[in-house]
Formats: structure tokens, C-alpha cells, sequence
């Protein structure tokens, strides 16, 4: 863990302060204090955890976190608190656990703070959350498939999660099962090749018998064709047996290049909702949300001024949050507390702030973009010439709007005058022609390049 400095690793994972609670073939469930900042140390530090991991044990496990309830806790170690930052003890001996209920092992690998309690309902995502929230009271019935898609770090995993946790509240006995499309991936091709650790057939009885079956992040499937068929079969058991399947990527399922037509046909059969980045009141309502659960309050104009700076993704705005709170807890004290100024925002959240002007492309100024590189006029793209370059600079134009800018295909289609079916069949000639072309990607990195640094 030489990547973190030795503040932030005896604040978060030091002697004291993280606990060992499950160990198996393929996992690794680590316990946080009450009072740590889960959602700080998985979106920053998750990826070294697991190789350090790996550094000691020689195997690729995956690591989950969770908060500790405060009983827990209690058991494993005298009671740490990070915010008044009282000296680390020594760690107790792992004594067993209490004897988990079915449900308590059901939500291990969820963010015990991803609920729809906590969730921060914004015009950009009241009907997915309402549709969300009917689909965990009533699984199976009438939303099924349901399919989110939206750029990263709007709150798609944390529906899908909310959903899980929901199940499970209502229904003792419901067979939940969360994942990202990389596990499973994973644990298929364990099935095919490690015949000591299982095989297909207690694979396919374990996925194709559970109540309610979520899958995040399913454009990891696409060109893996094997993956494909077995989860097709998959999704044909639960559906013809009314079990629920919540489906989610950063796309809509007729954009998932490398995938099969009948899979995409089945992920678009049922009900597809989409989140969009939220406007500055509901930032400025996430933040105030998330710093509820910390002792460390920011003044309402600080909280303002992060919404203003961070707009594409709710991901880096909460660690803005964190990163500052963090910081506070480190150098302040209760007596002298330490004033928060836009400068020390900007110190401390200048390489978040970058990262979200790279997002904001807008379509206008992609098609100006392109338009002068292919040495058309704007109009062009939007007419209906069949010239060839014309032609090829429209479909450029449209892959490009859909990569930086996250727009969905109807959006697109508008700025563009055109129909939907002639946006997917652009994107689809687009990734082909960079599939087999190495200098018609490199003008693609060109232009996209451009764009993304002048927006900074």
C-alpha cells in the first residue's frame, strides 16, 4: 500500500481499523469502522487493495467492503473514532462473527449506503427511480427486463443496488444476486476450466434459479461469445419464469457494438430507463445528503461552489466531498476549526475539476469540430446530401456526440436531423471502420483530443 501516504492508510485501513470478515476461493470481505468513508476508499483505493491482495495471498480475489454496525464493531475492536482521531489500538483477535441470517449474506458485497432512502431524487432521475422502486416492491412483474444506462458515476449502480436491498427487506427468503458482468464473466470461465472449484452444471443451477438476478456494466460481454450463450440461456430460464433481471451499461441496448442481435433483442424488450447528469440544485442536494453522515459540515457557499465545478459526474462530486472532509479531519481540530476556502477547493479538487470539463462536449461543438477537419460546413452534416466525405463526416460527427458526450441516440438524432435507426447504423459503420483501420483511429483520437482539451 505504498501508494497511500501514511496519514490517509492509518486513517482508512491502518492497525485498528480494518477487519477481515470472510475468506474464500474467490472473495475477500474486509469490515470498516462505523464512522469510515466506504464509498472514499472503494472509488480511490479498491484497485490497489486487490493487488496488494494478490502481492500477499498469489491469488486474484475480489475484495468487498462494508460498513460495520456499531454491535459489530464492538466485537472485533474498542470503538476508533477517524474524526476525532484517537490513536489506533491494537486489533482484537477475530472472534467469529454472530451467526449470519440468509438475508445479512445476501447484501455482503452491496454499499450498505446505497439505498433509495439515500438516494437523491433529481429531475434526471425520478422516473428511473420510481420505476427502480416498483421493480424491487414487485419483482417479476410487467418491468422485466429493466435496463439502466447513462454515462459512469450518475447512481446506476446505486439503483441497482437500492433494488437488491430492497428484495431482500421484503422477502426473507428471495434468492437475490448482484454482480458486475466481469464476475460473472469470471466465474463462467472458472466453470469451464477449473473442475475442482465447480463446473456448469452447479453454475447454471446457481444463476438460473435465483428470484431476482442484477447485472451491472453488461457491455463487458460484448465479443466474448461463449459468455454470450450461456447468459442468453441465462436470461431465457428467469424470463420464462417470471424471475426479475436489472440490466445495466453505459449505453442503450441497440448501441452495444459486440453483441448478439437476439441478446440485445432481449435486453430491449422490457423496460429501458436512462439517467442524465443532475442539474446544480440536485448537486448541491447530493452533497448536502452525503456530508450528513459525517461530523465535518461544509459551509452551504462551499457546497454551491463544488456543484458549479463538478456537473458530469456525481461519482467525483461526492469525492470532492470526501477529499475535503478528509483533509479537515487530518489538520483541524474541534476548537480551531479549520476555515474551507474556494482556494483550498481548488488545491485539493483542482484534478477532479479537469477530469469534468473534459466531459462537457457538447454536439455543437463536435459537429463544428469535425466540420472543419473533413473541411464541410456545418449545414452539411445536418442536410441530407449523400455526398461520400459528407457522409462519412455526418457518421463521424454522431460516433463522436454519442463517445463524448453521452447523449442518447434520440438526442443525437435531433441535432442532426435524422431518425434513430440512421444514428445506430452510423455508429455501427464508425466502429467498424476504426476496427480495421489503424489511421481512421488515429484521426478519431485527433479530433477527439482536441475537443476534450479545449474544454478544459
Amino acid at each position: 500500500m505504498a501508494k497511500l501516504s501514511p496519514q490517509i492508510f492509518n486513517m482508512f485501513l491502518g492497525h485498528g481499523n480494518v477487519f477481515p470478515l470472510s475468506l474464500d476461493g474467490r472473495a475477500l470481505s474486509l469490515g470498516l469502522p462505523p464512522n469510515a468513508f466506504l464509498d472514499w476508499v472503494e472509488g480511490n483505493y479498491r484497485h490497489d487493495i486487490e493487488q496488494a491482495v494478490q502481492t500477499v495471498t498469489g491469488k486474484s480475489l475480489k475484495v468487498t467492503m462494508r460498513v460495520l454496525s456499531q454491535e459489530e464493531y464492538s466485537q472485533l475492536a474498542p470503538v476508533v473514532s477517524v474524526i476525532e482521531k484517537a490513536a489506533p489500538q491494537p486489533a482484537a483477535p477475530l472472534a467469529p462473527s454472530p451467526a449470519q441470517s440468509a438475508k445479512d449474506r445476501r447484501l455482503e458485497s452491496l454499499n450498505s449506503n446505497y439505498t433509495f432512502e439515500s438516494f437523491v431524487v433529481g429531475p434526471n432521475t425520478s422516473f428511473a427511480y420510481n420505476v427502480c422502486l416498483q421493480v424491487a416492491r414487485v419483482p417479476g412483474q410487467g418491468r422485466n427486463p429493466l435496463f439502466i444506462h447513462g454515462p459512469s458515476g450518475l447512481g446506476k449502480t446505486h439503483l441497482m443496488q437500492s433494488i437488491a436491498r430492497e428484495v431482500c427487506r421484503n422477502n426473507a427468503k428471495a434468492v437475490v444476486e448482484y454482480l458486475i458482468s466481469e464476475q460473472f464473466g469470471n466465474q463462467y470461465v472458472e466453470a469451464c476450466i477449473n473442475k475442482t472449484h465447480g463446473n456448469m452444471a452447479s453454475f447454471r443451477q446457481h444463476f438460473r434459479n435465483v428470484d431476482v438476478l442484477l447485472i451491472d456494466d453488461v457491455q463487458f460481454f460484448a465479443h466474448k461469445e461463449g459468455m454470450q450463450e450461456e447468459f442468453f440461456h441465462t436470461f431465457e430460464e428467469l424470463y420464462n419464469n417470471h424471475k426479475q433481471i436489472v440490466l445495466a451499461s453505459d449505453r442503450i441496448p441497440e448501441e452495444l457494438a459486440g453483441l448478439s442481435r437476439r441478446l440485445i433483442s432481449r435486453f430491449a424488450c422490457g423496460v429501458t430507463v436512462d439517467i442524465t447528469p443532475p442539474d446544480l440544485t440536485t448537486r448541491v442536494a447530493i452533497l448536502n445528503e452525503k456530508q450528513q453522515r459525517s461530523s465535518i459540515k461544509l459551509p452551504s457557499g462551499i457546497l454551491e461552489y463544488l456543484a458549479s465545478r463538478v456537473r458530469s459526474n456525481v461519482r467525483n462530486l461526492e469525492s470532492c466531498l470526501v477529499t475535503l472532509q478528509t483533509y479537515l479531519a487530518l489538520v483541524g481540530d474541534h476548537e480551531h476549526p479549520m476555515a474551507v476556502t474556494k482556494a483550498l477547493v481548488d488545491e485539493l479538487c483542482g484534478s477532479h475539476f479537469e477530469q469534468d470539463a473534459a466531459i462537457q462536449v457538447t454536439i455543437a461543438r463536435v459537429q463544428e469540430a469535425v466540420a472543419h477537419h473533413f473541411d464541410v460546413r456545418i449545414q452539411d452534416l445536418r442536410g441530407k446530401t449523400r455526398q461520400a466525405e459528407i457522409t462519412l463526416a455526418r457518421q463521424v460527427a454522431m460516433y463522436l456526440s454519442r463517445e463524448l458526450t453521452g447523449k442518447s441516440l434520440p438526442v443525437i438524432a435531433t441535432a442532426f436531423d435524422k431518425t434513430h435507426p440512421t444514428v445506430i447504423h452510423s455508429l455501427r459503420t464508425i466502429e467498424k471502420r476504426a476496427a480495421d483501420s489503424d489511421e481512421f483511429r488515429q484521426i478519431l483520437a485527433d479530433i477527439s483530443r482536441k475537443l476534450t482539451s479545449e474544454s478544459r
